[in-house]
């Protein structure tokens, strides 16, 4: 056997102890705890190292299955690399004890101090979505030394101010709902409550439009977080909650964050608070996701959070992890686009993102970035990215378009930005680029990881690949 043989089984063994050792080397889920506030107990999770970030959740919540979806975890394993990080059920909501009313300001405040004190931290920096965000300005103006600095997303304007949201409002922007229209689509989410959440994920997270795995994951969410009639207590909460002149008396650095395509509470009141803040900072992010944490521009929101938090920028960091890697490109991309014309090719495209990002989902990945006319992704494992390509060569070939693919397997870096680099993940576009039009290609090193399964693989030869030393054995999968 040839030094370059060895090598390969080396590469392959290597594989295989990270494959058993390291498989989805994201951090854990962090252990549920329960701080006692009152004659309740909350549910709390901690994790991360950095200065302290206290994350006051939204309307609805659970600690374990929030975790249960890539679209937040990965958001959350950002903010745990660079601060402290502990998040919270709400009494009533998720693993958090029920209620028999709806609480008051003071059991509100008084929550989160009961979640600060368990954990030892005098003071923190605050961050809330939506409801959140009011909870947020309420607690950091009655306890201001417990606050070093305060974020608000995506948060409503308290009803003292709303006559003048229209003073605020711009071409373009999404109309300002009174709390009838707000409540009125409230209603029509509890109509289907745990059993269908299509309503909800089209009015409050439209990136997530047509992404099955996720409209599924997000039923199973609403009913571990809330009974019907649990949801329609927590409305009234929400609905009596008014932070009254509160805005005004921030002293804190505060920060205001509102996505410009919020259905839900419109940019416009973002743009408002900011204005009666004293010294906000403001800034609008693209998007049109309430969920701001879900959004596929998460980093641009959570990294914001951190900066401002921490006061400067951010450290980067570089982790090393098995992964296998699969480069997709659409077949002919440029004649194609020049055939039918720039609109029909846009339409073709958005065709194919929202088709590969569902079934991507599926099979547990993560889609890194657009490569243009394809994606790059990767996968805990080499069976779920062959399944998964497979998959993709099927159903996009299904509404007319054919694509080629290339899986790889082996150690990447994974860089703070969420890209990846290294020889394994070169040595995924390149098998992508020798793949024949329809086919999804895959190297002898995920050959050999597969071997004694039901995946059937063709000898397709011996290959020189741009940049890669060695000649390298591909295969054509054709499936279980």
């Amino acid at each position: 056997m040839g030094r370059l043989e060895l090598s390969r089984v080396a590469t392959v063994f290597d594989a295989i102890v990270l494959t058993l050792e390291g498989m989805g080397s994201g951090m854990q889920v962090p252990e549920v705890r329960y701080a006692r506030s009152g004659d309740l107990r909350l549910a709390y999770q901690q994790w991360g190292d950095g200065p302290p970030l206290m994350i006051i959740p939204d309307l609805i919540s659970n600690c374990e299955i929030t975790w249960e979806h890539e679209s937040y975890r990965r958001t959350y394993e950002h903010l745990g690399k660079h601060m402290s990080c502990v998040y919270f059920d709400k009494r009533g909501i998720g693993m958090s004890d029920r209620f028999d009313e709806a609480p008051t300001l003071q059991q509100r405040n008084g929550d989160i101090l009961a979640v600060m004190d368990e954990v030892g931290w005098e003071s923190a920096h605050v961050v809330g979505q939506s409801e959140g965000g009011a909870m947020g300005i309420l607690f950091a103006v009655e306890h201001p030394e417990r606050v070093e600095s305060l974020t608000v997303m995506n948060t409503f304007v308290p009803p003292a101010y709303r006559g003048r949201l229209r003073d605020y409002l711009r071409d373009g922007d999404p109309p300002i709902l009174s709390e009838e229209e707000i409540y009125a689509h409230f209603m029509k989410i509890l109509a289907t409550w745990g059993e269908d959440a299509s309503y909800l994920v089209g009015w409050a997270t439209p990136s997530q439009v047509g992404n099955e795995p996720f409209t599924r994951w997000m039923a199973r969410l609403m009913r571990f977080a809330a009974s019907p009639n649990d949801f329609v207590r927590q409305l009234d909460s929400i609905f009596n909650l008014d932070a009254g002149d509160a805005p005004e008396r921030l002293t804190m650095r505060t920060q205001v964050l509102h996505v410009a395509g919020d259905q839900e509470l419109p940019v416009a009141g973002g743009r408002l608070l900011a204005d009666i803040i004293p010294d906000a900072r403001y800034l609008e992010v693209e998007g049109a996701d309430h969920f701001s944490w879900i959004m596929p521009n998460w980093r641009d929101v959570a990294d914001e959070v951190i900066r401002f938090a921490i006061g400067g920028e951010i450290k980067r960091t570089t982790t090393r992890q098995f992964a296998a890697v699969m480069f997709t490109d659409i077949v002919n991309s440029t004649m194609q686009s020049a055939a039918v014309g720039d609109e029909a090719w846009r339409a073709i495209l958005d065709g194919h993102d929202r088709t590969a990002r569902r079934v991507i989902d599926e099979y547990h990945g993560r889609v890194v970035k657009s490569t243009g006319d394809g994606l790059l992704a990767t996968f805990d494992s080499p069976s779920e990215a062959v399944d998964c390509g497979l998959r993709l060569c099927d159903e996009l070939h299904g509404i007319g378009i054919d694509i080629r693919a290339g899986v790889h397997a082996g150690q990447i870096e994974v860089h703070d930005d969420g890209d990846i680099s290294g020889i394994a993940v070169n040595l995924a576009a390149r098998v992508e680029q020798q793949a024949a039009d329809g086919e999804l290609w895959a190297s002898s090193t995920v050959r050999d990881l597969l071997l004694g399964g039901d995946v059937v693989f063709a000898e397709r030869g011996e290959h020189e690949l741009k940049g890669i030393d060695g000649v390298w054995r591909l295969f054509a999968v054709d499936g279980r």
